[in-house]
């Protein structure tokens, strides 16, 4: 499983490629508010989200080749998304262990 986080704004910039991870590799999109409290971005990721922000939103895949191939973590020197990599927190943010799927 594969977790990676982004600003509100950013997802809706990306959301024709996070649709088709959504409708043809099984990926979900939610709030992290959703499962958990104070998820924020430091003020240089903001800075590397262009300034995009808003409420921290997780986009969970089956791999991270899955994301990556469809969306790259920095386009032009804009960042796309912050990849989880602490497995303790992928188990806690990870939709599918969450709703049993």
């Amino acid at each position: 499983m594969a977790i990676v986080t982004l600003p509100h704004e950013t997802a809706q910039r990306l959301q024709p490629r996070i649709g088709d991870l959504i409708e043809n590799a099984q990926a979900k999109l939610f709030p992290a508010s959703d499962i958990v409290m104070g998820l924020i971005f430091t003020p240089d990721e903001t800075k590397e989200f262009n300034g995009e922000q808003g409420e921290a939103m997780i986009l969970a895949a089956p791999s991270l080749e899955t994301i990556t191939a469809a969306i790259p973590e920095f386009e032009d020197d804009r960042r796309n998304y912050c990849i989880i990599k602490n497995e303790r927190a992928i188990a806690r943010l990870d939709p599918f262990a969450q709703t049993g799927a």
